[in-house]
């Protein structure tokens, strides 16, 4: 069975527009329909649908590491200093401010 682009967009959960722009630039795989050479019917089947899906699914990263806390207030300032200057580290830091 072919699905029109619309049917696809529902079931997929993307815009109608993506998928329209992805099969008009050969982005997204699918089936021309009729014989028009004015307007050209698109549809995919289950198995492009498919595909799609799989495509488009993200997969999942590892998590990250966590950031060690400081071991002391004295560790806790150095780390919040340097977080502070690194924000700057563009600009010049003779003590002028704009």
């Amino acid at each position: 069975m072919i699905h029109t682009l619309f049917e696809v967009a529902q079931m997929t959960g993307l815009s109608l527009r993506s998928i329209q722009n992805g099969c008009r630039h050969g982005r997204i795989e699918h089936t021309a329909r009729g014989a028009g050479t004015i307007r050209i019917r698109r549809g995919m089947t289950g198995v492009q649908v498919e595909k799609l899906l799989a495509q488009r699914t993200v997969k999942v990263a590892s998590p990250a590491q966590p950031e060690l806390e400081p071991l002391d207030d004295l560790a806790e300032a150095k780390a919040a200093t340097r977080r502070r200057l690194a924000r700057y580290s563009g600009r010049s830091t003779a003590g002028q401010r704009s």
